[in-house]
């Protein structure tokens, strides 16, 4: 009975995206409550399964592909626990735009099928749920209901055929050499160094598309980030491209310890260096605040790739908070452009100006996000950046230099010049955007309602507690990240 439980986290949201459907008829309050709900519980249920894992109190289920795993059930968790808030958030822009049930119906498909690719370690099947999240949050990104939007939507599906490529280059390979397509039943011993090399750069790049990675990504990603609608801006940058990172890891970890090893990782930090770096400077140039946000998701995301490239313990550790920070801050930041939007009716920077006045909440919890992006002491993005930098020590990289008796290495010195760089970048956006002079027409201006603004208040909340007390994730996430270790070959 177990093993259809392995089921629940793909087929439960596309129920929920029929019984939506089904509840077209009735009151918009009784929809509302529904998606709600449906959303909380499967949040509830996922994670509630993972902290069974994680204890020893329940065994992994599966049923064919599909392996409920520790680590498949931290991204499903987190895909459900973001999709809570931003469907709670949405409610304001069905009432007052050109949001219809459609949205909704989709966004749970797009959940389930995020919660499917990083549940499996089946290439094929992957690559399915892969396209699968492609195509349902194209149509997402078109509900900007502009002409950028639809551009933005061709270039997103034209650059996802890259990825396919490679993905079924990789299986085929795979396939031949071990007559299957589930890497966690691969015998290494089967494949020669070149074979192992190609595989690892075929997956890792065929994810990376998806995962926010240089350089295809910046063909694609500051495009859709920024002309989606906020909510699917903050899906996309919080919890979609860290289901492709989950993905990616799952396929290329098993060749990550074999022959050609030290090549093979030295492409992934080189790949992940370049992310922190560009993603920064980029940030620096962006006029529109979206394009700033998206810019800066690419160099987050930097981040995150160099923990799972240095591939140790700690470094593993670093990465999956770093997962779960960014999902929180960026989340946040990218919801209150969209109350930015709705308000203000501009994206650009400098056309804004003195809205801390009129709209406190929003400048405040707008200031604490990008505070905790930039990785400022006892917020969240400070403490997982730092168990990166420790675990390129732990590698054996050379120290070049201590600050506060913290270790750095090269990778630690640029990871902090980048993040200088993404506080300077956000803080010339808060002062332009909140304390600038203030616009005559912007006097009448006010926050949102606070029950529309209380998700966004959630993950500043998260981003404070968890800065001050990471402690309340460490013992999950190092569990984690230790079942991520063993995957290596």
């Amino acid at each position: 009975m177990l093993d259809y439980f392995a089921l629940v986290p793909v087929l439960f949201p596309i129920l929920g995206a029929v019984i939506v459907y089904l509840l077209l008829r009735f009151s918009e309050p009784v929809q509302k409550a529904f998606i709600l709900c449906c959303m909380f519980l499967l949040f509830i249920l996922n994670l509630s399964y993972l902290v069974s894992l994680l204890y020893g109190q329940g065994q992994i289920a599966s049923l064919g592909p599909i392996v409920l795993d520790a680590s498949g059930m931290f991204l499903a968790t987190l895909v459900t626990f973001l999709g809570t808030l931003i469907l709670w958030h949405s409610f304001i822009y069905r009432n007052k735009t050109d949001f219809d049930a459609t949205f909704f119906i989709i966004y749970f498909l797009l959940v389930g099928m995020m919660c499917g690719m990083a549940c499996t370690y089946n290439v094929l099947v992957m690559l399915v749920f892969l396209e699968a999240v492609t195509i349902t949050s194209a149509f997402l990104i078109l509900y900007g209901r502009t002409k950028r939007a639809i551009k933005a939507t061709y270039i997103y599906l034209g650059v996802s055929i890259v990825e396919v490529v490679f993905i079924i280059y990789g299986a085929f390979i795979l396939y031949t050499i071990a007559g299957t397509l589930d890497v966690s039943q691969i015998d290494i011993s089967l494949f020669s160094p070149h074979d192992i090399f190609l595989l690892g750069l075929l997956f890792f790049f065929g994810f990376a598309t998806k995962a926010g990675v240089l350089p295809l990504s910046a063909i694609w990603l500051p495009p859709a980030h920024a002309d989606a609608p906020a909510p699917i801006s903050a899906t996309m940058s919080g919890i979609l491209i860290k289901s492709a990172i989950i993905g990616m890891v799952k396929l290329i970890y098993p060749f990550f310890a074999v022959s050609g090893i030290d090549t093979f990782m030295t492409i992934v930090l080189l790949t992940a260096t370049l992310n922190m770096v560009i993603g920064g400077i980029m940030a620096c140039f962006a006029q529109d605040i979206k394009r700033l946000l998206a810019w800066s998701s690419i160099s987050q995301i930097g981040y995150i790739i160099l923990g799972f490239g240095l591939a140790t313990p700690i470094a593993i550790y670093g990465s999956l908070f770093h997962i779960l920070n960014h999902m929180l801050f960026k989340g946040s930041l990218f919801l209150i452009a969209g109350v930015l939007l709705f308000q203000v009716k501009t994206l650009k920077i400098n056309k804004m100006g003195g809205l801390l006045r009129v709209m406190p909440i929003t400048g405040v919890c707008f200031l604490i996000a990008s505070l905790a992006m930039a990785g400022l002491p006892f917020l969240n993005g400070f403490i997982s950046k730092e168990y990166i930098y420790e675990g390129s020590v732990e590698a054996g990289f050379t120290v070049l230099a201590s600050i506060f008796g913290i270790h750095l290495t090269i990778f630690g010195i640029i990871g902090w010049i980048v993040s200088i760089l993404i506080f300077i970048c956000l803080i010339r956006a808060f002062y332009l955007i909140f304390l600038g002079e203030q616009k005559e027409s912007f006097a009448d201006l006010r926050d949102l309602p606070l029950s529309t603004m209380l998700p966004i208040i959630i993950m500043v909340s998260l981003c404070i507690i968890l800065g001050l007390f990471p402690d309340l994730v460490a013992p999950g996430l190092q569990l984690i990240a230790e079942t991520i270790y063993q995957m290596r070959g």
